[in-house]
């Protein structure tokens, strides 16, 4: 169980988030499936709050791709035990296309986070993650003036 786990976050990285396999969304997640994160599908940067269904996470997805086309996520560390999976990853990427307020800058990301994704029957059913939102917006827009007045 713990190995098979491990193999649904990877491709929740690999053929999700670094590919944009869209399709691939409805196999690895469950119908309930709830993404607690910093940055919110509608692009904005709030306190955590959640993404719900596989809809949401398309959604998600297709605004981060789409905002940095050459996204990349590199798993650093993978740990389960039971039905849970923690991540250790970077992103990186380009500012190519909008995302929230911001006009693409062409400025390059690179972010370390933590997930803690919950599997069970073959699906994930839940994921927390967290990353520095406020290093990501400092990367793309390092002017502490602009940056705290797009919050």
């Amino acid at each position: 169980m713990i190995a098979a786990n491990k193999t649904l976050v990877r491709r929740h990285f690999d053929e999700v988030l670094n590919q944009g396999q869209l399709e691939v969304i409805d196999e690895l997640y469950a119908e309930t499936y709830v993404l607690d994160a910093p940055v919110q599908t509608d692009g904005s940067v709030q306190a955590h709050n959640h993404t719900v269904g596989r809809d949401g996470l398309k959604r998600r997805v297709i605004l981060f791709r789409t905002a940095f086309p050459d996204l990349t996520f590199t798993l650093e560390n993978l740990i389960a035990e039971g039905e849970f999976v923690v991540a250790q990853y970077r992103f990186c990427g380009t500012h190519l296309g909008d995302f929230r307020e911001l006009a693409p800058t062409g400025k390059r990301i690179d972010v370390g986070g933590m997930l803690i994704a919950h599997v069970r029957e073959g699906r994930i059913q839940s994921v927390y993650s967290v990353f520095d939102s406020g290093d990501l917006l400092r990367q793309l827009c390092p002017d502490p003036e602009i940056s705290a007045g797009q919050r």
